[in-house]
């Protein structure tokens, strides 16, 4: 990788102690950015950030006030990343409805405070900006016992338009992407099951799931000056599940 998209500009990353967040922040800062992550586990932001310049983080819950302050308090940045998020299976009929609250929290509450915080700032010093949501391929279709994760994720598609609908006039770009199944912790059960890997693998047009470098260099393209005049878009990188 050569291209410094990112010199002198600034990232706030959620989820990056692993998975996609912790890929999206890496690739940033290799192409120059100034990095701050958020994320619950301070071990897992240690190891993200290990041997990075230019780069902090933040060990807390993203839905705390603690999180938007830092937002706030350690800026000005140019990019936002929402990339943390949860997964909490049962059967609809069984669905705790503490889990279904906790997950509308992290997957859809949160992003939205920290967007708002984002923008206020740049609307309030008149710079652009720009937003990336992780959303997923279950923002466009359901799969069993993820009811509430299915839910959080078509809103954040719909609020991921709604902030590029109202943010343009700030100068603001908000996108998404929508992954696939890609190795990381939230499906490594899935994933070490033989029958259902191969079962799902199958439904897949190129016949395997995302590595979290993926997705991140798509969000990466998001936040580009590649993407000036995209808004309002969420990208599939989900090897052409949706195709079906």
């Amino acid at each position: 990788m050569t291209a410094q998209r990112f010199t002198g500009r600034r990232a706030f990353v959620t989820g990056a102690g692993s998975g996609i967040g912790r890929a999206a922040a890496r690739r940033l800062a290799a192409e120059g950015a100034g990095v701050v992550g958020l994320d619950r586990s301070a071990d897992g932001l240690a190891e993200t950030f290990a041997g990075l310049d230019d780069a902090a983080w933040v060990a807390d819950d993203v839905r705390s006030d603690a999180a938007t302050a830092a937002l706030r308090d350690r800026g000005p940045f140019d990019i936002l990343v929402n990339a943390a998020g949860i997964l909490r299976r049962h059967d609809l009929l069984e669905h705790p409805h503490d889990d279904w609250m906790l997950t509308l929290d992290v997957n859809l509450r949160a992003p939205f405070r920290l967007a708002r915080e984002f923008a206020r700032g740049h609307r309030d010093a008149g710079t652009p900006g720009t937003i990336v949501n992780v959303c997923s391929i279950e923002s466009f279709t359901a799969a069993p016992a993820h009811a509430a994760y299915t839910v959080s994720k078509s809103a954040l598609l719909m609020l991921t338009r709604a902030l590029a609908l109202e943010l343009a006039e700030h100068g603001i770009r908000v996108n998404g992407i929508a992954p696939g199944v890609t190795a990381t912790a939230m499906n490594a059960g899935l994933r070490m099951d033989p029958a259902r890997s191969a079962a799902l693998q199958a439904r897949i047009p190129l016949g395997r799931f995302a590595e979290p470098e993926e997705p991140a260099a798509a969000i990466c393209f998001l936040a580009s000056d590649d993407a000036t005049y995209i808004t309002g878009s969420v990208l599939p990188v989900d090897g052409g599940f949706l195709t079906q």
